[in-house]
């Protein structure tokens, strides 16, 4: 396992939930796509943190359930986060261009989402 790249992905995680907290202080309204997006990218750079330090090189994709398919069989108690994962899959992309608008509402599901997920990652980052 590399646990410097592991502690690299982590620290970005962190980053992007700070980013997510702090937007959310400011106003869900007016940030509500951007805190979406990076839930998502948390999410995301958490995972391949995992990956990495059960010695699996992750892709590049921004799907949140190809990479738990990576790492269920290493840590299936990350099956309970399948729902979760899949539905802030599409914030990754989808909603950061014209056409699709991220509400309050779904800004609001994102943060409770990653909240959730972030403790139950935390606890499972080998390093």
């Amino acid at each position: 396992m590399n646990e410097e790249l592991v502690k690299e992905w982590t620290k970005k995680a962190e980053e992007d939930c700070l980013a997510v907290e702090e937007l959310y202080k400011i106003s869900v309204r007016r940030f509500a796509a951007i805190i979406s997006f990076h839930a998502q990218q948390c999410a995301e750079k958490y995972l391949k943190a995992l990956l990495i330090s059960r010695n699996i090189e992750p892709p590049r994709t921004h799907s949140l359930e190809t990479l738990l398919d990576l790492i269920v069989d290493k840590i299936p108690e990350l099956e309970q986060c399948r729902d979760m994962l899949t539905d802030l899959t599409p914030y990754s992309v989808e909603y950061r261009y014209p056409g699709v608008v991220a509400t309050p509402e779904d800004a609001e599901y994102c943060v409770g989402t990653i909240r959730e997920l972030r403790k139950a990652f935390k606890g499972m980052i080998k390093s």
